[in-house]
């Protein structure tokens, strides 16, 4: 993901999430930061506000709102500014499980697409194959989605991508 300045990328098999805070030039240029783990030389999986287990995505809104898939933890974290030091926690914690409607079929579990303008905010659940839109970023836990959109034909939604405007994206697999 990036905003256009800072470049970010899942790190999934290390529960991390590698920062630039400015666009690499090299292939090889090291990251200036890391999200889910307090340093570059661990990766266990996290379940604190500061760690991560399996990012599936990341998305940066124009006004550095973070927003990431802790898949394996069934959340969406935020961070209402740019993250400035590795292990930072997130701000806002939203879990997926806790906005599956009473009685359905299947929870609402494993977010793996995410997408951010900094506004809004619009989160994938593979589990309970739904789409969760916020018309505004939560700023406390745990706040509910404004509306929700599934439908049988949904398989396994992954990557969210957007304009912001009238193009809206999403990758389906196993339709």
């Amino acid at each position: 993901a990036s905003d256009g300045t800072h470049f970010l990328l899942c790190d999934r098999f290390n529960n991390r999430v590698l920062v630039w805070n400015t666009l690499p030039d090299c292939w090889d240029a090291p990251p200036d930061l890391v999200l889910g783990q307090e340093n570059f030389y661990t990766n266990a999986p996290g379940k604190t506000n500061a760690g991560l287990n399996f990012p599936g995505n990341v998305s940066v809104g124009a006004n550095g709102i973070v927003s990431v898939c802790d898949t394996e933890n069934d959340r969406i974290l935020i961070w209402l500014q740019f993250p400035t030091r590795s292990g930072q926690p997130a701000d806002v914690e939203l879990r997926l499980p806790d906005f599956s409607p009473p009685g359905a079929p299947m929870r609402y579990e494993w977010p793996w697409g995410v997408w951010t303008d900094g506004t809004r905010l619009v989160a994938s659940a593979t589990h309970g194959g739904a789409l969760l839109f916020w018309n505004s970023i939560p700023s406390r836990d745990n706040v509910p989605p404004d509306f929700v959109l599934s439908r049988p034909e949904f398989g396994t939604l992954r990557t969210i991508a957007s304009d912001g405007q009238s193009n809206f994206l999403v990758g389906d697999h196993n339709a």
